[in-house]
């Protein structure tokens, strides 16, 4: 069953629990993948790159146990290796990864930043396809802005985990509830839409 946050700014005291219950496991032992794929536009965008890192540590979770994977460090899907053909175990950090090798840990995490380049990446790399996979074998999603933008229906070539179009920061989010329709969400600094299989709440 496919378990989502979609958030505007993380998650908070609240919603951590929440989030807790779903990996069902001590933070010390959670392994997480991060991709910081959507903050690399800029220096400005990468200091983000760290404070996404210093918070998954201060809920717990040893740096040891957190793979960043950059993808503008993988080739393209159906790109051909040349070259680098002979090698037979390329790291992981420097290809796709597998759904099994994604089921191997607890969460994927997205960082926030430039949301059309980061789906750009999953695109062209093939990840997108991995991911919803995974997704469907428990692997636990936490998207912070432009993450939760890729996985709702911001864009038709998106993960499309939501219908609705996701506005993060807004100054007035929705009010916390389930989710109807297709209309767009306004999402504040706090907010979650937390998705398990089919049913779709906004928690706060």
């Amino acid at each position: 069953m496919r378990t989502l946050f979609l958030t505007s700014s993380g998650l908070n005291e609240n919603t951590s629990d929440v989030f807790w219950k779903c990996i069902n496991k001590d933070p010390s032992d959670t392994k997480v993948v991060f991709i910081p794929s959507a903050s690399i536009r800029n220096d400005s965008a990468k200091e983000g790159i760290a404070v996404c890192v210093e918070r998954l540590m201060n809920m717990g979770i040893p740096f040891e146990n957190i793979l960043i994977y950059d993808l503008s460090l993988l080739i393209s899907a159906g790109y051909e290796r040349t070259y680098s053909g002979y090698i037979q175990d390329i790291p992981v950090t420097l290809r796709l990864m597998s759904v099994s090798e994604l089921n191997q840990f607890d969460v994927i995490v997205f960082s926030g930043g430039d949301a059309a380049l980061l789906l750009g990446e999953l695109n062209r790399t093939g990840l997108s396809d991995k991911i919803k996979q995974a997704l469907e074998n428990g692997l636990i999603y936490l998207g912070i802005s432009a993450g939760s933008m890729v996985a709702a229906g911001n864009f038709s070539d998106g993960l499309g985990c939501l219908e609705n179009p996701i506005i993060p920061h807004a100054d007035k989010g929705i009010s916390s509830g389930e989710v109807s329709g297709k209309e767009p969400i306004y999402l504040s600094d706090g907010q979650t839409i937390l998705i398990k299989g089919e049913q779709k709440t906004i928690i706060s």
